[in-house]
């Protein structure tokens, strides 16, 4: 049986239409967020690809032969320049910039 034969579901097409709307509010997001996300310098990127992976301050220090404190500092001009306050909305950038 070829795709052009076979059934597709409503539910099918429900899932397909919420990947969809998933996929453009991403993509709005990514569009009206360049800014911000390109100001961010080398090492600010460095240590958010490492907060979504869930290390902790004194981990990425190490990992990153820095004291705590510069990461901490890097971490206030992170959530300065994107404007983040949570996690989460680190984690959106994350996702919207493909580094997880």
């Amino acid at each position: 049986m070829n795709l052009l034969t076979q059934h597709i579901s409503a539910s099918d097409i429900k899932s397909l239409e919420h990947k969809i709307q998933r996929f453009q509010k991403e993509e709005t997001f990514k569009l009206s967020h360049q800014y911000q996300f390109n100001s961010l310098t080398t090492r600010e990127l460095e240590i958010v690809n490492l907060l979504v992976k869930d290390l902790n301050n004194s981990e990425i220090a190490q990992k990153l032969f820095i004291s705590r404190l510069t990461v901490e500092q890097h971490r206030k001009n992170i959530n300065r320049k994107l404007n983040v306050r949570t996690p989460f909305q680190l984690f959106r950038y994350a996702l919207a910039f493909d580094l997880v």
